[in-house]
């Protein structure tokens, strides 16, 4: 009789104790379901596998090398003014020199930072990826993460 007693004392310990573990767990879920919603705003490359992210990052990478090269040598191209030509061709001629290698340093700047920005958007979905898991994984860190 006595055994019995105890072990009727021992079930209620632990259904008590996975009630409050299946509570904790449920509400560690919510908070971090909320968070990673938080953070999460829009993911254009949410589709993609991890390895067509890491290729696709790497081409990035290596476009923005040629994208950067442009760049230095538009600047290099820079027209050097001269103050007054001397007849008013001269000074019009001058500035569509000007202004095309403006324009081309322009262009070349925002590429650059079309590259750098499309290469920070994959970081933050691998990172993404990484920091919370994908599939069954993820709820799992959501359930257990603190």
């Amino acid at each position: 009789m006595q055994n019995r007693h105890q072990s009727g004392r021992a079930t209620g310990s632990l259904v008590l104790l996975i009630l409050v573990l299946g509570v904790a767990g449920g509400w560690n879920y919510h908070r971090n379901l909320q968070f990673e919603k938080a953070t999460e705003g829009l993911r254009p490359y949410q589709a993609y596998s991890v390895e067509d992210l890491e290729s696709l990052r790497s081409a990035y990478a290596g476009e923005l090398n040629g994208v950067r090269a442009d760049l230095d040598s538009a600047k290099r191209n820079r027209a050097r003014g001269v103050r007054d030509v001397g007849s008013i061709a001269g000074n019009v001629e001058q500035f569509q020199r000007t202004t095309r290698a403006s324009s081309a340093i322009r262009m070349a700047a925002a590429n650059v930072a079309e590259r750098e920005d499309q290469i920070k958007e994959l970081e933050r979905e691998l990172d993404m990826r990484s920091r919370f898991g994908e599939g069954l994984d993820r709820h799992f860190k959501r359930l257990t993460t603190i």
